[in-house]
């Protein structure tokens, strides 16, 4: 007498192909490129930081300034300044305190 042979071992569902990951040299097409800076000009805004004299403190981290055009407020956050002390401003913020 012969011997049934053994039933065949379920087989495991195949994982789901994946397509190659583009290489990190390939634009694609469509893709927003991050800018180049280039000379002395802030890229994301086209502005540069200028010298401004606080007039007058504000709370949370705010300060009066004043400016060619009149007075704005701006952000001192990132600085140590006081009213009468001139500070460089980028982008609403101060970025620098200018030594007297």
């Amino acid at each position: 007498m012969t011997q049934p042979e053994p039933a065949p071992a379920p087989q495991r569902p195949s994982a789901p192909q994946r397509e190659p990951a583009p290489q990190p040299s390939a634009v694609q097409p469509g893709a927003v490129q991050p800018p180049e800076c280039h000379d002395e000009v802030c890229i994301t805004c086209s502005d540069t930081a200028v010298a401004v004299t606080i007039a007058r403190l504000l709370p949370d981290s705010l300060a009066v300034v004043d400016t060619e055009a009149g007075q704005e407020e701006v952000s001192i956050a990132l600085v140590s300044a006081g009213v009468g002390d001139t500070i460089l401003v980028h982008a609403g913020e101060a970025i620098a305190v200018v030594p007297t």
